[in-house]
């Protein structure tokens, strides 16, 4: 007698965060499961965040983060913005699908990031005498490719990926640049990275606008990132002294 084995349902989680209706909340966790549904049977653990801000100056208050294991690429996430809740579980979830579906079969997801730049998450705009470094994270870094690191980038819609180079041994950093989407390769090596205190990076970050600045710490030599966080505060991620991890370890991103 043959023996059929199942797959264990697709865990599906959503979160609601703020002040929104009842009918909202219910519409996310329909979309949620009918995502789930078309996921594929190597889906596991979709989650769906929604946060509707107060704050009046955004003309994108509705804000949606969704995120998937997948057996291959591995976790995919997006994060983006809206006028309304109900758009932006729309544009969250259709894009997390499709970009599951474009790393799967072509390893990329092509110019989906510049069509997506219109939705992105919008920056409060908080006084400077009023930021502080909000979140601080200490990381120990994964042993990557330049290659593996883009692809990882790319799968969990981040600005930057902090890694070790796999080749060098040296910290490496890539990020995608704003108006082109392409992702490139941060040069970390000798003097491309100025060795910053945190004072003096801030103050950098500020004056060139830019979302992230990588500098050297003067403490002990490793490539650290400070960065704009979308509260309008910052965030610093450094790598632990001994974070010389194997390809099992986490990595840094944002």
């Amino acid at each position: 007698m043959t023996r059929l084995r199942h797959r264990p349902a697709l865990d599906v989680r959503v979160e609601i965060r703020g002040e929104l209706p009842r009918e909202d909340a219910e519409y996310a966790r329909a979309r949620a499961q009918a995502t789930a549904a078309i996921l594929g049977p190597d889906a596991r653990a979709l989650r769906l965040r929604l946060t509707r801000t107060r704050d009046r100056a955004l003309t994108r208050p509705a804000l949606a983060q969704a995120d998937v294991e997948l057996d291959d690429p591995g976790p995919v996430r997006v994060q983006l913005a809206a006028g309304a809740a109900r758009e932006a579980v729309d544009l969250v979830l259709g894009t997390l699908a499709g970009r599951a579906v474009r790393l799967r079969e072509v390893g990329e997801i092509g110019l989906a990031a510049v069509h997506e730049s219109a939705y992105r998450p919008q920056y409060v705009d908080r006084p400077l005498a009023g930021r502080r470094i909000a979140r601080r994270k200490a990381v120990v870094l994964a042993r990557r490719t330049p290659e593996q690191a883009a692809r990882e980038l790319l799968a969990l819609d981040r600005r930057f990926h902090l890694f070790l180079d796999a080749d060098t041994g040296r910290d490496g950093l890539v990020h995608r640049c704003p108006l082109s989407g392409a992702v490139e390769l941060w040069p970390t090596g000798g003097d491309a990275v100025p060795v910053l205190d945190l004072a003096e990076a801030a103050r950098r970050l500020w004056l060139t606008a830019r979302p992230f600045i990588c500098h050297t710490g003067p403490e002990d030599g490793r490539s650290r990132v400070l960065y704009r966080r979308y509260d309008g505060h910052y965030g610093l991620i450094t790598p632990v002294a001994d974070g010389l991890g194997g390809a099992g370890t986490p990595s840094a991103r944002n």
